[in-house]
C-alpha cells in the first residue's frame, strides 16, 4: 500500500524548497498548522528551521518545547523551555510546561524548591503548576502536601481535569474507592473523550473492586476515546491474560498490530503474546530492537530477561533481569527469575541477597521461601533450608513444593520414616526439583550419604544437562573422604558447563588440599582468560594469593580488579573493605566503603561495612549516621542497632548505647552479641547486679551452652569476688562441659592460687576427654609462659598426635626446638607454612629456623616480606633486626630498632631493643 504524507508535511517541504526559503513567520505558521493536524514531526521540522534563522524567536522555543514534551522527549523539552523562559515570555505560559518536563526527568526536588510558593496570576496556569507540584510531592513521599497542592489547583480552576484525576488517585489511596470512582464518573460525564479518566477508572475497578467486567468496559471506553491510549490496551490485554483467555488477548493484539503497527507499545504486547505462546525466539526478535530504543524500561527488561532465561541464555538473562530489578525493586517476575538464574549458576549468596528485603519484611510468599530454601541448601546450610521449606508449606499447603516442606516438617518432628517416604514419592512424580533437593538435604543431615547419592542420581536423570547434580555428588563424596571420586564429579560438572564456577572453585580447593597451589591458581587464571569479567574468579584468586603469601599490594590489587570488573556487585566491594579492615588499614577501608556506598547506596551490607570502617577510623558521629540509616532500611535486623551502640560508646554516651542494645534484644530476644555487650556496659558502670541478672537470663535461654556461665564469672571477677566466680565456673563445667569452660576454669584456678586443684582438674579433664586438643594446647601455652620448653613441646606434640596437620602446633614445636637448640625445626616450620601459608607468626618462625640452618639470605628475604605484610607487629620487626645484625647489616638493623624504640611503653621488649641498639652502633 502506498502511504501518503499529510498536507502539512507537503507544505513544509514546499516552503523549504522555495527560492530563498520561507521566513521565520511562515515556518512558525506552518508548525502551528501541523500541530492542528496532530503532526508533531512536521511541526518539529518547521520549528527547528525557524530557530536556525532566529535563535531568539521566543514563540518558536515555547512551541518546540511543548511539542517535544508531548512526543515524550522531556529532556529536550526542558532545554527549549528554559531558553524560552530566558527570552522573557510570560511565566504563566512557560513555567507550567517547564515544570512538567522537569517532573518527567525526575527533578521533583527542584520543582518543589523552585515553585512551591509561586503564583502565576492565571487560573489555568496556576492549576497546571499546582498539579505538577502535587505529583512531585507524591514522588517525595509527602502525601499531605500533595493533597494541599491538589486543593490549590482545583481552587484556581475548579474543573481542571488533571487535578481531578490526581484527587481521585489520592482518594483511592485513602481507601475511599467510592469517592474516587464518583469523581471519575463526574469527569467522564462532562467529557466522555477523556481517555486517561477511563483508564484510571478501569484500574480502580480492577484492583480496588476486583470487578473484571466493569474494568474491561472502562478500558474499552478509553480506547474508543483515544485509540492510541496504550495504557488501556496493555491493561485490557493483561486482564484477558489473567483470566486465562489467551485467544482473546492474542486477537486484540493482532488487531492492534494492524491499526497501530509502529508503536512501541504494540510491539511490546506482541512480544508478551509470543512469550506466553512459548515462541521465545519470536519474543527475542521483538524485544531486542525495543531495548535499543528504551534500555531503561523495567517491564521490557523483565520480559527480555525472562525470554533469555527460557532460552537458557543465563548470562544474558542475569544482566537483563538485574537491570530490571535495579530500576524497579521488587518487580515480581524479574525478582523470581533472577533468583532462579543465580541458583542455576551457583550464586546462592546473590540469590539470598536479592530475596532479603522480602524475607526481612516478614511478608515473604511461598515462592520466595522456596527459592530461599534452595539457596540455603546450595550453600550447605541444611537447618536454614529446612526452616524455609517448612514456612512455605504453611503458606501454600497445596503446592507440590509446599508438600515437600510438609514432609520436611514430619522429619523435623521425629517422624523420619513417613517424611522421607513422602519426599521420595514427591521426587519420583514431580517434574520439579524442590522435592529432590529437600530429600538430598534430609539424607545428608542424617549422615545417609549412600541414599543421598542415589537421590542425586535421580535428580541427574531429570536434569541430565544440569551441572548441579554433579556438583552435589562431588560434595557428598568429599564429605566421605573420597577425594578422587569428588574430583571426577566436579570435572564432570565442568564438562557439562565449562563456566560453572562452583565446580571450578571446588576443584581448586582440592588442588590446595593436595598441596598443588599453582594448579589451583591456573584454574582461576584459565577462567579469567575465558571470561575476563568473572569477578568471582578474581576474588578466589585474591584469596589464594593471600593464603599463599603474596604481597599486600598484589592481594589488594586483585580485590580492586574484581571491583572494577563488576562495579554494580556488592560482594567484591565487601571483600575489599574487609581485606583492608583485617590489615588494620582503616583509611583504605573507609575510602573503599565510601566509594561502594556511593555506587550502591541501597545495599545494606555495604552500609554496615561503611559504619564499621567509620568506627575503625574513630569517626563515631558519622558511623552513628550510617548505622541509623541501616536500621531504617533493615528494621527487622539488629545489625543497625548493634552498630549504633558501638558508635554511642565511642561518643561516650553510655545511656544511648544501652537503649540501642535493649532495642536490639527486644527485636531478637536471644541475641547473644547484644546481651554480652549490655552486660559489659552494666559492669563498666558498676551495675553488677543488672549484669548478673542478664547473665542468668542467658543461662536459662541456653542451659547447655557456656556463654551465660562465662559471662557471670567475668562479672564476679570484675567486682572482685573470685570465689563466686570460681563457683560459677565449676558449675559451668558440669552444665556446659567443653574446652571453653574447662580452659577458663583451669586458668582461673591458677590465677586464684589454687594450683593443686588446677592440676587435679587438668589431669581429670584429660582422662575424661582424651580427644580434647584445645585443652592440651592451653597447657602448652602455660608451659611456654613458664619457659618450660620441654613441657610445652610435650603438650604440643600431644596435640599433633591427634591433629597431624594443626599448623599452630607444628609452628610452636618448631619454635621450641629452636629454643632448645634441637634439630628438625626447619622441616616442621615449612610444613606449618604449607598448611597455612601467609600467616605472619608462622613465617617469623620459618625465618628463624632457616637462619638456624645457615640459610640466612632466605631468612632475611622471608622476614622482610613478613614485616611488609604486617608493619604494625613489632615482634616481627624485632626478629628482622636480629637477622640483620646476624648478617652484618648494622645500618639496616639500627633503622628497624629505632622504629621499635619510638614505640616506648607500647612495646614490652624495650630492654632487648636497647641491648641490640648497642650492638648495631
Amino acid at each position: 500500500m502506498i502511504r501518503t504524507r499529510t498536507v502539512a508535511a507537503i507544505t513544509v517541504a514546499a516552503l523549504l524548497a522555495a527560492c530563498g526559503g520561507p521566513s521565520e513567520e511562515e515556518l512558525l505558521a506552518s508548525a502551528q498548522q501541523a500541530l492542528a493536524q496532530h503532526d508533531s514531526k512536521s511541526a518539529t521540522i518547521s520549528l527547528k528551521a525557524a530557530l536556525q534563522k532566529n535563535p531568539d524567536l521566543a514563540e518558536a522555543r515555547l512551541l518546540l518545547g511543548t511539542t517535544l514534551l508531548a512526543s515524550g522527549d522531556a529532556a529536550g523539552a526542558s532545554v527549549e523551555l528554559r531558553k524560552a523562559a530566558q527570552l522573557k515570555l510570560p511565566e504563566a505560559r512557560v513555567v507550567p510546561p517547564l515544570a512538567r518536563s522537569l517532573l518527567a526527568t525526575g527533578e521533583e526536588r527542584r520543582i518543589v524548591q523552585t515553585w512551591a510558593t509561586t503564583r502565576l496570576g492565571d487560573a489555568a496556569a496556576d492549576a497546571d503548576l499546582s498539579t505538577t507540584l502535587a505529583l512531585a510531592y507524591l514522588r517525595l513521599d509527602q502525601p499531605a502536601k500533595a493533597q494541599e497542592a491538589v486543593a490549590a489547583a482545583l481552587q484556581a480552576q475548579a474543573g481542571f481535569v488533571p487535578a481531578q484525576l490526581l484527587k481521585a488517585r489520592l482518594l483511592a489511596a485513602q481507601q475511599d474507592l467510592d469517592g474516587a470512582i464518583a469523581l471519575l464518573d463526574a469527569v467522564t460525564a462532562q467529557d466522555a473523550g477523556r481517555a486517561d479518566a477511563w483508564v484510571l477508572k478501569g484500574q480502580l475497578l480492577q484492583h480496588g473492586r476486583h470487578d473484571r467486567d466493569a474494568a474491561l468496559a472502562a478500558y474499552r471506553r478509553a480506547i474508543e476515546a483515544d485509540p492510541k491510549q496504550m495504557a488501556a490496551h496493555q491493561a485490557l490485554v493483561g486482564l484477558l491474560l489473567a483470566a486465562g483467555d489467551l485467544p482473546a488477548a492474542q486477537a486484540h493484539v493482532e488487531q492492534l498490530s494492524k491499526t497501530l503497527p509502529d508503536l512501541a507499545g504494540t510491539r511490546l504486547l506482541q512480544a508478551q503474546i509470543a512469550y506466553l505462546r512459548g515462541d521465545f525466539e519470536g519474543a527475542r526478535r521483538l524485544t531486542q530492537p525495543l531495548l535499543q530504543a528504551t534500555p531503561n524500561n523495567a517491564v521490557l527488561l523483565q520480559l527480555a530477561g525472562a525470554t533469555e532465561y527460557q532460552l537458557r541464555a543465563l548470562p544474558q538473562a542475569e544482566t537483563l533481569l538485574a537491570q530490571a530489578v535495579k530500576l524497579a525493586p521488587g518487580l515480581p517476575l524479574a525478582t523470581r527469575l533472577l533468583a532462579e538464574t543465580y541458583l542455576r549458576t551457583g550464586q546462592a549468596d546473590k540469590a539470598l541477597a536479592l530475596l532479603e528485603p522480602e524475607l526481612d519484611g516478614g511478608k515473604a510468599g511461598a515462592e520466595t521461601l522456596l527459592l530461599a530454601g534452595q539457596a540455603h541448601l546450595q550453600n550447605g546450610d541444611l537447618r536454614q533450608a529446612d526452616a524455609a521449606f517448612a514456612q512455605a508449606a504453611k503458606l501454600a499447603p497445596d503446592d507440590p513444593r509446599a508438600r515437600t516442606a510438609l514432609a520436611l516438617g514430619k522429619i523435623g518432628r521425629g517422624d523420619s520414616g513417613a517424611g522421607l517416604g513422602e519426599l521420595e514419592a514427591l521426587a519420583a512424580r514431580d517434574t520439579g526439583i524442590t522435592a529432590d533437593m529437600a530429600l538430598i538435604a534430609s539424607q545428608l543431615r542424617r549422615g545417609e550419604r549412600a541414599k543421598a547419592l542415589k537421590a542425586i542420581a535421580a535428580l541427574e536423570a531429570k536434569r541430565p544437562q544440569d551441572a548441579l547434580p554433579s556438583l552435589m555428588r562431588g560434595r557428598v563424596l568429599l564429605a566421605g573422604s573420597d577425594r578422587p571420586g569428588a574430583r571426577a564429579a566436579f570435572e564432570h560438572a565442568l564438562a557439562l558447563d565449562a563456566a560453572y564456577f562452583p565446580a571450578i572453585a571446588s576443584l581448586a580447593a582440592l588442588d590446595l588440599a593436595d598441596d598443588k597451589p599453582q594448579q589451583a591458581r591456573q584454574r582461576f587464571e584459565a577462567e579469567l582468560a575465558r571470561d575476563p569479567k568473572n569477578y568471582r574468579a578474581m576474588l578466589a584468586l585474591a584469596e589464594l594469593l593471600e593464603r599463599s603469601g603474596a604481597s599486600a599490594d598484589q592481594v589488594g590489587a586483585q580485590y580492586a580488579a574484581a571491583v572494577k570488573a563488576a562495579p554494580a556487585q556488592a560482594q567484591p566491594r565487601l571483600r575489599l573493605i574487609e581485606y583492608h579492615l583485617a590489615r588494620r588499614d582503616a583509611r583504605a577501608a573507609l575510602a573503599a566503603a565510601r566509594e561502594a556506598v556511593a555506587e550502591l547506596p541501597t545495599n545494606r551490607e555495604l552500609l554496615n561495612a561503611l559504619g564499621r570502617a567509620e568506627l575503625a577510623n574513630q569517626d563515631y558521629q558519622q558511623a552513628l549516621t550510617s548505622f541509623q540509616k541501616l536500621a531504617s532500611a533493615q528494621p527487622r535486623s539488629p545489625a543497625g542497632l548493634l552498630g549504633q551502640a558501638d558508635a554511642y560508646l565511642g561518643l561516650k554516651d553510655g545511656a544511648a548505647a544501652e537503649r540501642s542494645l535493649k532495642a536490639a534484644i527486644q527485636l531478637v530476644p536471644r541475641l547473644l552479641p547484644a546481651q554480652r555487650a549490655l552486660a559489659g556496659l552494666y559492669a563498666r558502670d558498676g551495675r553488677y547486679g543488672d549484669a548478673i541478672t542478664l547473665a542468668r537470663e542467658i543461662q536459662k535461654q541456653r542451659p547447655a551452652e557456656a556463654a551465660g556461665y562465662l559471662l557471670e564469672a567475668e562479672v564476679e571477677f570484675a567486682r572482685r569476688k573470685p570465689d563466686a566466680a570460681l563457683a560459677v565456673l565449676r558449675s559451668a563445667v558440669q552444665k556446659a562441659p567443653g574446652p571453653e569452660t574447662a580452659i577458663r576454669l583451669h586458668g582461673a584456678l591458677r590465677d586464684a592460687g589454687h594450683g593443686d586443684e588446677a592440676e587435679r582438674f587438668a589431669a581429670g579433664w584429660q582422662k575424661q576427654h582424651a580427644d580434647d586438643s584445645a585443652f592440651r594446647f592451653h597447657l602448652g601455652d602455660i608451659a611456654v609462659a613458664a619457659k618450660d620448653w620441654p613441657g610445652a613441646e610435650s603438650r604440643y606434640r600431644e596435640v599433633l598426635a591427634r591433629q597431624p596437620n594443626n599448623p599452630l602446633a607444628l609452628n610452636n614445636i618448631a619454635w621450641l626446638l629452636l629454643q632448645q637448640h634441637k634439630s628438625g625445626a626447619l622441616a616442621m616450620s615449612e610444613k606449618a607454612n604449607t598448611i597455612a601459608p601467609g600467616q605472619p607468626a608462622l613465617r617469623d618462625t620459618l625465618a628463624l629456623a632457616a637462619a638456624a640452618e645457615g640459610q640466612l639470605p632466605r631468612a632475611l628475604e622471608l622476614q622482610k616480606e613478613t614485616v611488609q605484610r604486617a608493619p604494625d607487629a613489632p615482634g616481627l620487626r624485632l626478629t628482622l633486626a636480629k637477622l640483620m645484625l646476624q648478617s652484618g647489616d648494622k645500618a639496616g638493623a639500627r633503622s628497624e630498632l629505632d622504629k621499635l624504640a619510638k614505640l616506648g611503653s607500647g612495646f614490652a621488649e624495650q630492654a632487648e631493643v636497647a641491648e641490640l641498639l648497642k650492638k648495631a652502633s
